[in-house]
């Protein structure tokens, strides 16, 4: 494959933590609807070389990494999550981020709500715009369509199984329309065998549409 056809390249990618080598130079390459699978024990440094991909502030903390990142031949280096979620990188981390209390829906569009517009936000302002839930549904139920789950937008958190709680956070991602690479962080340790499969038949789906 030609560089020019890669959507990642992270190149010769090294960094420890306080004198312990946890990478050395390594090179990873990813194409556009391709899908990679790290491997690794337990320690290996999967988790280190993504953090260093979406800019964990821990990465920066310890004397940041060597080696160059390129997305679609454009060097980047993101100083924070935000940077690489405007880039358009999506990341599942291991230990889900979604609040309990909230439903699929709710936490599918977290800061990212649909609203209305009314007469008191011309008086007070912004913060007085109403959410508009049946476009925040419509936009709920589109990005789980694109996974071919099975999941209640309007199911509370924490009443889910724990692969409906992947499925929300992946869904969240594909809400972004920006999002054009999607990194999973060890996406099947809590997962029964069945909701295994149905996430490896979600990833090839997803691949189809060229992530």
């Amino acid at each position: 494959m030609d560089e020019k056809q890669y959507l990642l390249r992270m190149e010769s990618i090294s960094k420890d933590f306080f004198g312990n080598q946890v990478l050395k130079d390594v090179t990873l390459r990813v194409g556009k609807g391709e899908i990679i699978g790290l491997v690794g024990e337990n320690g290996a440094g999967k988790s280190t070389l993504m953090n260093i991909l979406f800019g964990l502030s821990v990465i920066h903390e310890t004397g940041g990494f060597q080696g160059k990142i390129f997305l679609e031949d454009n060097e980047v280096n993101f100083a924070s999550p935000f940077e690489a979620i405007e880039a358009g990188i999506g990341m599942v981390h291991q230990e889900f981020i979604l609040i309990p209390g909230f439903t699929a829906t709710e936490n599918i569009l977290l800061n990212r709500e649909s609203t209305n517009y009314n007469i008191f936000v011309e008086v007070f302002g912004e913060r007085l715009r109403t959410l508009d839930r049946e476009e925040m549904h419509k936009r709920a139920v589109t990005a789980i369509e694109k996974l071919e789950v099975q999941l209640d937008p309007d199911m509370l958190v924490s009443e889910m199984p724990v692969g409906h709680r992947q499925f929300t956070e992946i869904a969240r991602e594909m809400d972004r329309h920006s999002t054009k690479l999607l990194v999973l962080d060890e996406p099947t340790a809590v997962l029964t065998e069945s909701e295994a499969d149905t996430m490896l038949k979600a990833a090839r789906k997803l691949a189809d549409l060229g992530l």
